[in-house]
């Protein structure tokens, strides 16, 4: 078992290289999961989607039904341009955080993230419902009334 956040990320380069598969994954504590998913953070803020997607890849492995780990590996995908995967890990976790208020941001980052996906993709009805649904969801106003504002065009 990996006790700190250095030997997870030994075993989380382990994984990426294919010398080990997610379920010879060591158990992580509570500790090293939150390490787990800042190191994932981290490597999405640094362009690394590869290495975002196995750490989120092994959280949701641990925890499948964490609406925010599939939330992340969507993102993950998209930054990598797997829009296929990123489309899947947003409904995902859409499906997820409808099932508990307390994931209601959770779920308006999702439909945010697909419904910007369906833009691109050129799917425009569907992506204007995802993003009222968004804004319906979003707590923060000034969020809300930018998304309202794009959807008023």
């Amino acid at each position: 078992m990996a006790s700190r956040p250095r030997d997870v990320a030994r075993e989380l380069a382990r994984l990426i290289r294919g010398e080990i598969d997610v379920r010879d994954f060591p158990w992580l504590s509570q500790k090293e999961r939150r390490s787990l998913g800042a190191l994932g953070m981290s490597m999405l803020r640094g362009g690394k989607p590869d290495v975002a997607q196995a750490a989120f890849g092994v959280l949701i492995d641990l925890e499948p039904e964490a609406a925010v780990h599939h939330l992340m590996f969507g993102h993950a995908a998209a930054l990598g341009e797997e829009v296929q995967i990123a489309f899947r890990s947003f409904t995902k976790a859409i499906s997820l955080a409808a099932r508990d208020d307390r994931n209601a941001e959770v779920a308006s980052e999702a439909f945010l993230a697909r419904g910007d996906l369906l833009l691109r993709l050129g799917r425009t009805v569907e992506a204007r419902a995802d993003l009222a649904d968004a804004a319906q969801r979003m707590r923060d106003p000034m969020r809300r009334r930018s998304i309202e504002a794009f959807l008023a065009t």
